[in-house]
């Protein structure tokens, strides 16, 4: 009997026991929940505060999850909203923006970070009135970033992307945009090789509207209050028609048929461009007597097609010109007389090339 009982005490000793054990372990795991919910409120108030303090915005994050395990943070549809300018769509949107530890450089003796962007999207425009536009220019941009993510950032990608242009004043309603856009900057903050002028590499891909194909790729310091880049673009194989509604607003013709290529070089330094932009268009056909009857838009739209035909490039049947850029990065300055220059020459001396001329460079020196 003394046996018997001395086997149940220890039993219940051993019970109570576990019953401790299991109990503290309960408690840290809730302790351990409370804490990282507090984390979450508390980090995502102050995500918040740093959004609105970006000077003409206001931003905000709807919600936000902390991955201790990952050394991760993820924001969830971020919006940040041009103040008093009554533009109807916001400035930049993305729908997850996740910040991790870059594990992988710990081997090379570096603490770095990589950020994944899901759904971004960037839209330039102008107001109902005309009196207001969105362009993000005047932004000390690196301020949040910094405040967002102390760590360098060594690599960051994005996913179905989308660049707008939209003139809310204009009738019809211009509506241009690059979707479905994807790529990579490398190096934000020159973790690799402090010696270079434009440490951060960017390759982006898209399709336009109008079926075209974009690519650009190029060099920059984008840690900068005013960036330094150096990158060359490519738009190819545009409808022209799908571009009506920015035809039609500022140029009032409609075109029935044709393609468009655009390329470009751009080099920013000091805030200072230089650069330009080489459209050429292919077989273009004004819609003409079938489509229009008022007469003075007729007669315009007679005067323009033949304008093209006069001056397209009759072997291939292209119209084209290369239009310089020069100028503060505020007011970029287009020249006519250059413009008109490289329609005539395309016309009549040699037919521009298609693609990149690579004529402009990326002067290293400090001016």
């Amino acid at each position: 009997m003394a046996a018997t009982a001395s086997v149940h005490r220890a039993k219940n000793a051993s019970a109570r026991r576990w019953g401790v054990f299991l109990a503290s372990l309960l408690v840290v795991a809730a302790a351990l929940t409370g804490a990282r919910l507090y984390l979450n409120v508390w980090a995502l108030d102050y995500v918040n505060r740093v959004l609105n303090r970006i000077e003409g915005y206001r931003g905000s994050v709807e919600a936000l999850d902390i991955d201790l395990y990952r050394g991760a943070y993820r924001m969830h549809n971020l919006r940040l909203v041009k103040e008093h300018g009554n533009i109807p769509v916001p400035f930049i949107a993305i729908d997850m923006v996740d910040f991790s530890i870059q594990w992988g450089a710990l081997l090379h003796g570096r603490i770095v970070s990589e950020a994944a962007l899901a759904g971004p999207r960037v839209n330039f425009a102008v107001n109902r009135s005309g009196t207001s536009e969105q362009t993000g220019l005047g932004v000390d941009w690196t301020r949040p970033i910094q405040d967002l993510m102390p760590i360098d950032i060594n690599v960051v990608t994005f996913t179905g992307g989308t660049l707008t242009y939209q003139d809310f004043s204009t009738e019809p309603r211009v509506n241009i945009y690059m979707h479905r856009m994807s790529g990579e900057i490398r190096n934000l903050r020159n973790v690799v090789d402090g010696a270079q002028p434009l440490p951060s590499q960017l390759v982006a891909r898209g399709d336009s509207i109008g079926g075209g194909a974009m690519e650009i790729k190029g060099s920059m310091n984008i840690l900068r209050p005013i960036p330094d880049m150096d990158l060359e673009a490519r738009l190819e194989h545009v409808s022209l028609p799908e571009l009506s509604n920015y035809t039609e607003a500022y140029a009032a013709i409609d075109i029935e048929r044709g393609r468009l290529d655009v390329y470009s070089e751009i080099v920013v330094k000091n805030g200072q461009v230089s650069g330009y932009v080489k459209p050429l268009a292919r077989e273009i056909a004004i819609l003409g007597t079938k489509h229009e009857t008022n007469p003075l838009k007729l007669a315009w739209e007679a005067v323009v097609a033949t304008l093209v035909e006069i001056f397209s490039n009759q072997p291939r049947d292209q119209f084209a010109t290369r239009i310089p850029l020069r100028g503060d990065l505020n007011n970029i300055e287009t020249s006519t007389w250059p413009a008109l220059g490289g329609i005539i020459r395309n016309a009549f001396f040699e037919a521009f090339r298609h693609g990149i001329d690579r004529d402009v460079q990326f002067n290293t020196g400090e001016n």
